[in-house]
């Protein structure tokens, strides 16, 4: 949980909360009347969340609609990968002292 703060301090203070969010990874939460109300959150962390909200709009939770799995399903699709790493084996073959065991 973050720092609580009222919004007439936020507004007093908004370029050192500002500063607290990007260099100290706080999150402070905006209350009104004891009321929690928003939060300043780095823009790290409000990617984060749209991506979780876009996750759940999808409406998959499998492991094999994971961003990280669905990335390299792309590889799947490629028909030049073997053309690649024969290419890849070449170059590094014609480097002096970098053995390669194929």
């Amino acid at each position: 949980m973050g720092i609580i703060k009222g919004t007439a301090d936020v507004k007093t203070r908004l370029s050192e909360f500002i500063n607290r969010v990007l260099y100290r990874d706080e999150r402070i939460i905006i209350s009104r009347r004891g009321k929690p109300i928003a939060a300043l959150v780095s823009l790290e962390d409000l990617h984060r969340l749209e991506a979780l909200e876009r996750e759940e709009k999808r409406g998959d939770d499998s492991e094999s609609d994971h961003a990280i799995m669905r990335a390299f399903g792309g590889w799947s699709t490629r028909d030049d990968l073997d053309e690649l790493v024969t290419e890849i084996y070449a170059n590094r073959e014609a480097v002096r002292g970098r053995e390669i065991n194929l």
